[in-house]
């Protein structure tokens, strides 16, 4: 047994959650800080406009990345009109104003800890506006158009790599497996997605209108798996030209029995391999599933991802209850732009 005498731990007590968030006597230091991020901001006193936002489940982290910046601007402008003295402005952009402040931006970033461009975003934010003083306009407009950029560039790399895969396939004597239920025709090149993404929307829309100015014989197809819990698959399937989905059980039979060329997911977070540290992926729960499944059938699955998502900390965030993580040595490539 371990006993301490003559320090602040002599002196503990029992506390319910509201006592003790609304406690002004001295504690350890940053212990309401690491609650907050503990409990996902769960406790957090923040504008209904962002609790809204946080609700969203069917979209991804780069546009959810886009909404929050626009958010976390609209919050500083609000606060910043009401006075014009600088260091009141800055602690009005502190919407949980106790020992633990907490800027706006660094709340929206804990409330979505698995979407890492959130929180990098977020974090970005915080340190010009909070932090330097910045416009928050400048930033946002910044902070959107990096994200723009960013995002660009991986659908130009998803593109390039997705057409490489149809170049060596699409040769209809290359295709010898019975067609897709949904199919009019064996001559397919068929692309599997999983979850939804505004990225992968990107990226195969692209893909199908690339394909079609081509002189090949083969179609482009793509089907996405339901992706329960969620079902955020039909979701994207309404989103593309012609897609259409599958049952997960299903879509990872026709994997199974050679019906789909290609599998390509998106990516919350990405920490790539260094030294003898492996890279893992945070994604939708059901993603590690797939990729043994493309392994075990030798169908290439790919993860797009822009710089957004690099998570740079040793250990990954924070999980939601939606999300897990995949080796990156289960996925033929993880691409990241350079």
């Amino acid at each position: 047994n371990i006993e301490m005498k003559g320090t602040e731990h002599d002196r503990m007590k029992f506390t319910t959650i509201d006592e003790f968030l609304d406690m002004n006597e001295p504690f350890v230091p940053a212990l309401k800080l690491a609650f907050h991020h503990a409990t996902f901001g769960s406790y957090l006193k923040l504008p209904k406009a962002i609790r809204t936002w946080e609700q969203d489940r069917v979209h991804g982290a780069a546009f959810l990345a886009r909404q929050a910046v626009n958010l976390a601007a609209s919050e500083a402008h609000t606060t910043s009109t009401t006075t014009t003295d600088d260091d009141t402005t800055k602690e009005q952009n502190n919407i949980n104003n106790d020992d633990d402040k907490i800027s706006t931006a660094l709340s929206i970033a804990m409330l979505r800890p698995s979407m890492v461009p959130i929180a990098n975003v977020m974090n970005e934010f915080d340190r010009r506006v909070i932090q330097h003083g910045e416009d928050p306009s400048k930033v946002r407009d910044d902070l959107l158009q990096s994200l723009d950029d960013e995002g660009e560039r991986c659908v130009e790399l998803g593109v390039e790599t997705v057409l490489i895969y149809y170049e060596k396939r699409h040769q209809p004597q290359t295709l010898e497996v019975n067609p897709l239920p949904f199919s009019d025709t064996a001559e397919c090149f068929v692309v599997g997605t999983f979850s939804r993404s505004s990225t992968l929307k990107s990226i195969l829309g692209r893909v199908l209108q690339t394909a079609s100015s081509l002189t090949h014989t083969t179609k482009v197809k793509v089907v996405c798996s339901q992706s329960t819990p969620g079902d955020e698959g039909i979701l994207l399937a309404s989103d593309i030209p012609d897609a259409t989905y599958l049952p997960d059980k299903s879509f990872q039979q026709s994997i199974k029995e050679g019906k789909i060329d290609l599998v390509l997911v998106g990516a919350d977070c990405v920490l790539l391999p260094e030294g003898e540290k492996k890279g893992v992926v945070v994604n939708k729960v059901g993603t590690a599933a797939l990729a043994e499944c493309c392994k075990r059938s030798d169908v290439p699955i790919v993860c797009c991802a822009d710089r957004w998502k690099l998570w740079e900390d040793d250990d990954p965030p924070g999980l939601e209850d939606i999300f897990e993580l995949v080796g990156c040595e289960m996925l033929d490539h993880v691409l990241v732009p350079s």
